[in-house]
């Protein structure tokens, strides 16, 4: 539960220390005074709001401590997730900047604002008259309706049912999915190796085909530079090989001079070689020549390699292994047809299975909201409020791990009228009274939770009052309540009390929080009861009513 605030620079507050007690703390003070900036704080520090309007004017920082002791086994295992140490004392600090900078400590230490956010909904309840109330919202209502059921074991089976059809609607897209989706992956690929194949691609191709296109490219020059170089090599009485010979049949004549047939020889072999290399030369002559069309056809060639290499992976062997990889991808899709068919009836037993459990998630849930039926149509009458109607309505939705159950409260004030949502039809008053029923119905001891209420008793009045009074102290037995109230019933019954009154000195004007005791409770009171001038008659009011609300709920 929360035991003090520490506030700086919030708002009104210049430096407050405010203590809390166990059981029921009441704020008091006139309308304006501050009293709400108390909740704003305990938002703030538990980082559910982030208001600069909150920073107090002229300030460059503000900062909220809040100290909790005892807390609850979920507050407890968040911090050891978190590798913070378990104290006594559970303290929380946040500091805003004029700069709109943000930082939060737990026990001292820094932490991400998320942390926080998880630890507040185990920390606090907070029920305030003009907020959305969570208790009344249809998307919450399933949560409540199970709170009355056990059902931690059907829900956990459920889970697993569903993640196994889940594991398994994965292996069946894996293997291409229903009939149709398999049908459209079949049809590609067998298009995709189709246009492989049909290409009859050759690695190395795209590099001759380079250099041929290069070749033919500037065929009308190498045709000039050839021919003439065949023409010096072998053309005519003058013709290297012509020289070659005649040098060769000289040096022969001259028999065995030293070193001369040597010499011959090398003649020989010079002209076999250039002899060699002029064959050569008229055979890429030959080829340039071979065919006036062959460029076009090769420039188509090498624009449909680089066209499949673009769609395949950059390169011929990339091609050619896509190739081999969407043939053994077909092989599977043909072959998975059997599988995915076996694998899809166990899904249906599956879901089949789901059925079941949500069928007996929906009985029990049945029978709980006729028990919170009665249990809260009770509570209401306490409240005067004798005439309502109220049912849990049941719709079907797709399963999911809560079931099929989509829950949602309808509800009528008087008899004869038609039931709505609870929502769209409560009054505010109503509202107030039919949430603090619920809280009374589903509070449970040990949480060491701090409940806030504020101003949830705003216009009731008498009889409905005192039992409203009855219901927040009954409450306070089991945690920790923290209410702001205009209503002298509801005051009465406090445990501990905080009165907020603004201060007006020369320029400054700040709200400041004392703690109360004694009489001061009494004249507090008195002062609800009749306003600013209080009488004789109106503190021996307030005493009659502090001395029985000091009774309620005292008994449990």
């Amino acid at each position: 539960m929360l035991r003090s605030l520490t506030l700086h620079n919030l708002a009104l507050f210049k430096k407050q220390d405010i203590e809390f007690g166990a059981n029921m703390n009441v704020i008091l003070g006139e309308t304006g005074a501050g009293k709400s900036l108390i909740f704003d704080a305990i938002n703030f520090v538990l980082a559910l709001k982030t208001d600069k309007s909150l920073l107090r004017s002229g300030e460059q920082m503000m900062r909220v401590d809040a100290v909790f002791s005892p807390v609850g086994q979920k507050v407890k295992e968040l911090l050891n997730e978190m590798e913070i140490e378990e104290e006594d004392e559970l303290v929380i600090s946040r500091t805003l900047h004029s700069d709109g900078k943000t930082s939060v400590r737990v026990n001292g230490l820094p932490c991400a604002l998320n942390f926080v956010k998880q630890l507040a909904p185990e920390l606090v309840d907070a029920f305030l008259q003009h907020e959305s109330l969570q208790i009344l919202k249809a998307k919450n209502h399933l949560a409540l309706l199970d709170k009355f059921c056990d059902l931690a074991s059907l829900k956990q089976s459920l889970s697993e049912l569903i993640e196994k059809e889940r594991e398994l609607s994965k292996k069946i897209a894996s293997l291409g999915g229903d009939d149709s989706a398999r049908a459209i992956k079949k049809d590609f690929l067998e298009f995709q190796i189709k246009e492989l194949e049909n290409a009859h691609l050759k690695i190395g191709e795209d590099d001759e085909l380079d250099e041929r296109i290069k070749l033919l490219q500037s065929a009308e020059e190498v045709t000039e530079n050839l021919g003439e170089a065949i023409r010096l090599l072998e053309g005519g009485q003058n013709s290297v090989l012509s020289e070659l010979g005649a040098a060769s049949r000289l040096v022969g004549r001259l028999g065995q001079i030293k070193s001369l047939p040597q010499l011959e020889e090398r003649l020989e072999g010079a002209s076999i070689e250039i002899d060699d290399i002029v064959s050569e030369l008229k055979s890429l002559l030959s080829e340039v020549d071979s065919d006036p069309l062959e460029l076009e056809r090769l420039d188509e060639r090498r624009d449909k390699i680089r066209a499949l290499k673009r769609k395949y992976g950059g390169s011929i062997e990339a091609a050619l292994q896509s190739l081999e990889e969407f043939k053994t991808r077909l092989d599977e899709l043909i072959e998975g047809k059997e599988l995915s068919e076996k694998l899809q009836s166990e899904i249906e037993k599956l879901k089949k299975e789901q059925i079941d459990l949500c069928q007996k998630m929906h009985e029990q849930r049945k029978q709980a909201a006729l028990e919170i039926k009665d249990k809260l149509q009770a509570e209401l009458a306490d409240l005067g409020m004798k005439s309502t109607q109220f049912e849990v309505k049941f719709d079907r939705k797709e399963v999911s791990a809560d079931g099929f159950d989509d829950v949602s409260f309808i509800f009528s004030a008087n008899k004869g009228q038609q039931l709505k949502d609870l929502a769209k039809t409560a009054s505010g008053g109503e509202s107030s009274r039919i949430m603090l029923a619920f809280k009374n119905m589903f509070a449970s001891s040990g949480d060491n939770k701090t409940l806030l209420f504020d101003e949830i008793d705003s216009g009731i009045s008498g009889e409905v009052g005192n039992m409203m009074a009855q219901k927040l102290a009954s409450i306070a037995r089991r945690d920790q309540v923290i209410t702001i109230t205009h209503l002298p019933q509801v005051a009465s019954a406090g445990d501990h009390f905080v009165k907020v009154e603004k201060i007006t000195s020369g320029e400054n004007t700040i709200s400041q929080a004392t703690k109360i005791e004694g009489e001061q409770i009494v004249d507090e009171i008195a002062h609800i009861i009749g306003g600013e001038k209080v009488t004789q008659v109106m503190l021996e009011n307030a005493r009659e009513l502090y001395e029985r609300g000091q009774k309620f709920g005292r008994k449990e």
